[in-house]
C-alpha cells in the first residue's frame, strides 16, 4: 500500500506504463565519470606519481621543480577544475582552470619548492579525485660568497669573462658559518684544463658559528674561445665558464719618411708598435687629401687605404706611398686594434716642374711639346725664345702667350691633379732650318720655371 500510494502521488491516473517508465529511469546507468591520474615526468617517460613525493634536501635559497601530468584516462571528455598546492615553499605554475582533456589528453604543470629556512617541509597537491603528499628538506649549509661579485647569485654559474691567453684571471670564493651549529667545509675541488685551485682548499675544515674560511678558483686560458669547467662543493657542482682571447695587438707610432716635401715625391709610412707584437692580426692605413682630385696621390699597393699583416714578434710596418703632383695636405691615420695615430704632411706650391722638353721640326714651322706638372693648377703665362745655329735669339726675341683660360680650363675636367702636356706649333716664314733649338719659361701663382733648350 506504501509503494501504490507513493507511485501515484508521482505518476498519472494510468499509471501501470508510468511504472516502467520510472523503473527504466531508476535503473538507467549513470553517466560515464571522469578518471584522472597523475603522474611525474622524468625526461621522455612518464611515472606514476606516488602517494608521498620527496623533492629531496635542499639548500637554502635553491630551487626545487617537478613536472607533473594530469591525464585523462577514461573514455569521456572532463574538465580540470580544482588544481592546487597547499604547503609553506610550494609554488604550482599551471594553466588557468578549468581545462578541457579529450579522452587520453593531458595537462602537465610545475610544482617548485625553495625556503630560506632549515628544517622539514610538507605539502598536500590535490585535484579532482586525486591527493599526494609532497616533503621537501632544508639543510644547514655553509653561506659562500664570491669576489668580484657576478651578475647571478652564487653558489651559481662563475664567469671569468675574457682572459688573454696565457694570462690568469682569479676568483675569491668566501665560506661563512652563519647558523648556531658546527658546520665542516665540504670537498672542493675544480674540472677543466683551464681552470685550478691555486693553493690547498679547505675542505674537511670545521667552522663554529661566525667563522669563516675562503678559496680561490683561476682561470687561465691556453687557447683562444670558450672554455667550460665545475666548481663541485660538496654534492653541489656549478659551471665554470670563461673564453680565451689573443693578446691585444701594439700601440702605433706613425711616422713619415719623405726626402722633400714636395710633388711628385715617393715616400714611405712607417708604423711603428710600441712592443713586439705578441699575436697575429691586421692594421689599417688610410691617406686623406685636402686639395683639388688627384689620382696619383695613393699607397705604391693602389688606392688610399692599405691593409697590413701583424706576425708575432713584428715591431713594425712600412707603406710606400707617392705625393702626386697637387699642392695640400697629405694626413696619414693608422689603426691598430683599439689604438690609433696620425701623422700629416703639407706639400708646398712650387713653380711648373718640367719633366721634358721636345722641340719638333715641320716643313712649315716648329713645334714645342712640354710635359710636366703644376701643383697650383694655375698655369697661364707662356714665354717662348728661339735660337739660331749660333746661339743666338732669333728676332723677334721672346714671344709671349697667356693660356690661363686654357689651363684652368682642362685643370677643372681634370682628376690626374697638376699634370700636363703642353703643345705649342709656330709657324716659320723663310728657312725653318735656320731654327735650331727654344727655350721655354712657365709661369703659375708659385713662380716661373725655364726649361732647357730643345733642340728641333
Amino acid at each position: 500500500m506504501v509503494r501504490k500510494s507513493r507511485l501515484k502521488a508521482g505518476c498519472s491516473q494510468d499509471w501501470l506504463p508510468h511504472v516502467r517508465v520510472c523503473l527504466l529511469a531508476l535503473f538507467m546507468a549513470p553517466a560515464a565519470q571522469a578518471q584522472f591520474n597523475l603522474f611525474v615526468v622524468q625526461g621522455s617517460t612518464e611515472v606514476a606519481a606516488p602517494a608521498v613525493y620527496d623533492f629531496g634536501s635542499l639548500y637554502a635559497g635553491e630551487t626545487g621543480s617537478t613536472l607533473f601530468r594530469l591525464r585523462n584516462t577514461s573514455n569521456a571528455a572532463a574538465a580540470v577544475d580544482i588544481l592546487a598546492v597547499a604547503g609553506a615553499g610550494f609554488t604550482l605554475t599551471a594553466p588557468a582552470l578549468p581545462v578541457g582533456l579529450a579522452p587520453q589528453a593531458a595537462m602537465d604543470f610545475t610544482v617548485a619548492f625553495q625556503a630560506a629556512g632549515t628544517g622539514a617541509y610538507s605539502a598536500s597537491l590535490h585535484s579532482d579525485g586525486i591527493a599526494i603528499l609532497l616533503t621537501a628538506t632544508v639543510a644547514p649549509r655553509l653561506t659562500y660568497g664570491i669576489v668580484p661579485g657576478s651578475a647571478t647569485a652564487f653558489p651559481g654559474p662563475v664567469d671569468f669573462g675574457s682572459v688573454v691567453r696565457g694570462a690568469s684571471a682569479g676568483r675569491l670564493i668566501t665560506i661563512q658559518n652563519n647558523t648556531a651549529l658546527v658546520l665542516t667545509i665540504p670537498a672542493i675541488s675544480v674540472q677543466g684544463a683551464d681552470f685550478a685551485l691555486p693553493g690547498a682548499a679547505p675542505s674537511g675544515q670545521a667552522l663554529q658559528s661566525g667563522q669563516g674560511a675562503e678559496f680561490s678558483v683561476v682561470f687561465t686560458p691556453h687557447t683562444t674561445g670558450p672554455s667550460q669547467g665545475s666548481l663541485t662543493l660538496g654534492d653541489r657542482s656549478y659551471p665554470l665558464l670563461g673564453t680565451g682571447v689573443d693578446p691585444p695587438l701594439p700601440k702605433p707610432t706613425v711616422s713619415i719618411s719623405l726626402d722633400q716635401a714636395a710633388s711628385a715625391q715617393q715616400g714611405t709610412l712607417i708604423v711603428r708598435f710600441d712592443a713586439p707584437a705578441q699575436s697575429s692580426g691586421t692594421g689599417t692605413a688610410t691617406l686623406d687629401f685636402q686639395g683639388p682630385a688627384d689620382s696619383a696621390i695613393a699607397f705604391a699597393s693602389g688606392g688610399r687605404s692599405a691593409t697590413f699583416s701583424i706576425a708575432p714578434g713584428d715591431v713594425q710596418a712600412v707603406l710606400p706611398f707617392q705625393t702626386g703632383t697637387t699642392a695640400g695636405v697629405l694626413t696619414f691615420t693608422v689603426q691598430m686594434g683599439g689604438a690609433s695615430d696620425q701623422e700629416s704632411v703639407t706639400i708646398a706650391a712650387v713653380a711648373p716642374g718640367i719633366s721634358t722638353a721636345q722641340g719638333v721640326r715641320s716643313a712649315t714651322g716648329v713645334e714645342i711639346r712640354i710635359a710636366g706638372f703644376d701643383n697650383t693648377r694655375s698655369l697661364g703665362a707662356l714665354s717662348f725664345t728661339f735660337y739660331d745655329a749660333s746661339g743666338n735669339p732669333i728676332a723677334p726675341g721672346a714671344i709671349r702667350a697667356d693660356a690661363t683660360a686654357q689651363f684652368a680650363n682642362y685643370f677643372a675636367a681634370s682628376d690626374l691633379g697638376g699634370v700636363f702636356l703642353l703643345d705649342a706649333v709656330f709657324p716659320v716664314t723663310g728657312d725653318a732650318s735656320q731654327v735650331v733649338s727654344c727655350q721655354t719659361t712657365l709661369t703659375n701663382s708659385a713662380g716661373s720655371s725655364t726649361t732647357q733648350r730643345a733642340s728641333f
